[in-house]
């Protein structure tokens, strides 16, 4: 199945073949990590991204350091950019791998709307040789990271992307 973006006052994937219906989503949810994984050195990030533009991180802090939140603002040509990103990755088909190794991160994916749900788990250190979810991860990494004020310290190349970013209760 493939998603293609279009952008109508806000962008929305379509899902496109005889067997899937028109889909217009509501929300993105992102996954990554695990704070008690002594392995893991940054945690574990929970962002939702509405078609809005509203996002929303919560974010648990390994080797004990907690859990924060933060809410934000991204712009529709954002969301653009990420559905467009997904579009060229075939989301949310994943090519096939081998077996992962021990403590392997895996980023989880999910587009909800219209009461169904589309899924993606690509391994971290995969995603940077598959085109589409490397623009797709890596813009997404730069939200977390601006959202939460360089808290969440992941690899972002990217100019700003997040507006209006406080922090809130967990």
């Amino acid at each position: 199945m493939r998603w293609k973006s279009r952008l109508i006052a806000f962008a929305a994937p379509v899902a496109t073949g005889d067997y899937d219906p028109v889909m217009a989503w509501i929300m993105i949810r992102y996954s990554v990590g695990n704070e008690h994984d002594p392995g893991d050195p940054w945690g574990r990030s929970e962002l939702v991204i509405r078609a809005d533009g509203s996002v929303r991180l919560d974010h648990h802090f390994s080797r004990g350091g907690g859990a924060r939140a933060w809410v934000g603002c991204v712009d529709a040509a954002v969301l653009g950019e990420l559905l467009a990103a997904l579009d060229r990755a075939g989301f949310p088909a994943v090519p096939p791998t081998g077996p992962l190794p021990p403590g392997a991160a895996l980023r989880r994916l999910t587009v909800e709307g219209d009461g169904a749900a589309r899924e993606a788990l690509v391994s971290w250190h995969r995603t940077q040789s598959l085109p589409g979810y490397d623009e797709a991860f890596g813009l997404i990494d730069a939200v977390i990271r601006q959202l939460s004020g360089d808290a969440v310290p992941y690899k972002a190349e990217r100019g700003p992307v997040v507006h209006g970013a406080a922090a809130v209760e967990p």
